[in-house]
């Protein structure tokens, strides 16, 4: 049932051009409350909304924060200034969506008075699945059907997800057939992942403007003519595993092209794929993937808020300085790095550090003419840790593609070539038996099995070696647990771990071999 129309559209926005102008604090409640009108509602109290919502630890500083308005369970909303740049808020915005527990609202919208970012958290988490201005609102009012008094499905024109699963599973889809034909044929299952791998990093690249534009696609178009295009991936890639593609393989690869993979989520990219190649393998070794919300709920506390607190608190210019030399040698470590989903979320979070960062050290210059020393995050403080060699491949692309990312996200100045190689920062290994990267921040989700299930899923020889190395713990203990000790060996002074298990962590000889002396 729709209850907005043109005309209380309209109405709204015209309200709005002569009476609002914009001033936060005072015209929030009023501009919030004709919003709801042009949807057909008595207004926010009448609909069941609320204004400033207190939130138990909801500020920057742990106290409680006030949302402007909260709406359970369809919306919160956060108001600023006329002007003022909403990408800088997202973060608070996020930190109140988590809290708002039972009936966390479905959606979020930050709002300046003239335009609307709508999240949606549960899909995708540092890009408004939509950008809606106040001047196109009754043109674009399918964006906030979940305001209608029906509550219908809305209609975004952001929703990264549904591109990203499209290709991924199209790439993955492609990658089953090699790998059925790679049994017979003059090449192996990891030569065909790799080949996938380049195909994926060849057309990202064409479409973000790192290549000529539709040259992989135009390559692809090619080889349907009868032609070769080995001559130009040996151009993109130091080493290539020439695969001849028969006819439905190549119009898979074009059909994968033709999506629009400026709007790939690399951070789920990796999940799709890899649960469409590899379906049985995640559940012999305790694999669960993990959102890109709750990914957040570990990256903000362990390394987002840590950072925004020491920002927070630099009383001078030095001060601040000094946090810029840190920030470029802090290190983060995933020992668990799956696909790279942490690494990427983790990389994209100091990536807006950096910019709250070099934005005070501007802001508190003396001279406007004083040159302001800019270095940069880079994908090479990162590290990586897994036992499957797709997934590390896969890590390694996914974390080439971060920087790109994050240079068009805050219209960076950096060089986004060439692509950072990362060979020896996301490696190949047993994490329980293999030196870990000394870091400031360990994060990720460990493989969890039961131990009663751990000799039936990875065999005897194996378990007795993980006894061996671990002697003073020999029983059923939550596979996850040693990955919580090893953290403690591992990080360094003052750093910060955030690691994803179950309950049954903090209980009997689990919690007992995670605080073995």
């Amino acid at each position: 049932m729709s209850s907005s129309t043109p005309k209380s559209l309209d109405k709204f926005i015209d309200f709005c051009q002569q009476h609002i102008t914009g001033k936060e604090r005072k015209e929030a409640q009023v501009f919030l409350d004709r919003f709801f009108q042009a949807f057909g509602h008595e207004g926010v109290l009448e609909a069941g909304g609320s204004y400033e919502e207190a939130i138990k630890k909801g500020s920057k500083k742990g106290k409680t924060g006030f949302a402007d308005l909260v709406w359970k369970p369809r919306v919160l909303i956060e108001m600023k200034k006329r002007g003022e740049s909403l990408d800088k808020h997202y973060a608070q915005a996020f930190e109140y969506w988590t809290r708002l527990v039972p009936d966390r609202p479905r959606y979020v919208i930050l709002c300046n008075f003239d335009e609307f970012w709508i999240f949606d958290f549960n899909l995708q988490i540092d890009e408004p699945v939509d950008i809606v201005a106040l001047s196109e609102l009754k043109n674009r009012a399918s964006a906030f059907n979940f305001m209608e008094l029906g509550n219908q499905t809305p209609v975004f024109k952001n929703n990264q997800v549904e591109v990203t699963e499209k290709a991924a599973r199209r790439m993955g889809e492609l990658f089953k057939i090699l790998q059925k034909r790679s049994k017979k044929d003059s090449f192996n299952e990891l030569q065909a992942q790799r080949f996938i791998l380049q195909c994926v990093l060849a057309i990202f690249a064409q479409d973000r403007g790192l290549l000529p534009r539709d040259l992989f696609l135009s390559c692809v178009k090619d080889c349907l003519n009868g032609a070769s295009s080995y001559d130009v991936l040996g151009g993109l890639f130091s080493q290539i595993q020439p695969i001849e593609l028969n006819r439905p393989e190549l119009e898979f690869l074009e059909a994968a092209s033709l999506q629009d993979w400026n709007k790939i989520r690399p951070a789920i990219f990796g999940n799709i794929f890899e649960g469409t190649a590899n379906e049985d393998e995640r559940h012999t070794y305790g694999i669960h993937y993990t959102s890109e919300a709750d990914i957040m709920k570990i990256v903000r506390p362990t390394i987002s808020r840590y950072w925004e607190e020491k920002i927070e608190a630099a009383k001078n210019i030095g001060e601040l300085n000094q946090l810029q030399l840190e920030l470029q040698q802090y290190k983060v470590l995933d020992p668990a790095c799956g696909s790279g989903n942490f690494l990427y979320i983790a990389y994209q979070e100091l990536k807006r550090i950096e910019q709250l960062l070099l934005s005070k050290i501007s802001a508190r210059r003396q001279s406007k003419n004083e040159q302001m020393q800019i270095s940069f995050v880079t994908p090479k403080q990162f590290y990586g840790i897994d036992i499957n060699p797709f997934a590390v491949e896969l890590a390694r692309v996914t974390l080439m593609i971060a920087r790109k990312v994050a240079i068009d996200k805050f219209n960076l100045t950096e060089n986004s070539l060439p692509l950072d190689s990362l060979d020896d920062n996301i490696v190949c290994q047993d994490a329980l038996f293999n030196d870990w990267v000394k870091a400031d921040a360990i994060i990720g989700n460990p493989p969890f099995l039961g131990g009663k299930h751990l000799r039936i899923n990875l065999g005897d020889d194996y378990v007795n070696k993980v006894f061996k190395q671990y002697s003073k713990v020999k029983d059923s203990v939550d596979f996850c647990a040693y990955w919580f000790r090893l953290a403690h060996e591992n990080i360094n002074n003052n750093g910060r771990a955030g690691l994803v298990a179950t309950n049954s962590i903090s209980q009997g000889k689990s919690r007992f071999v995670g605080l073995l002396p």
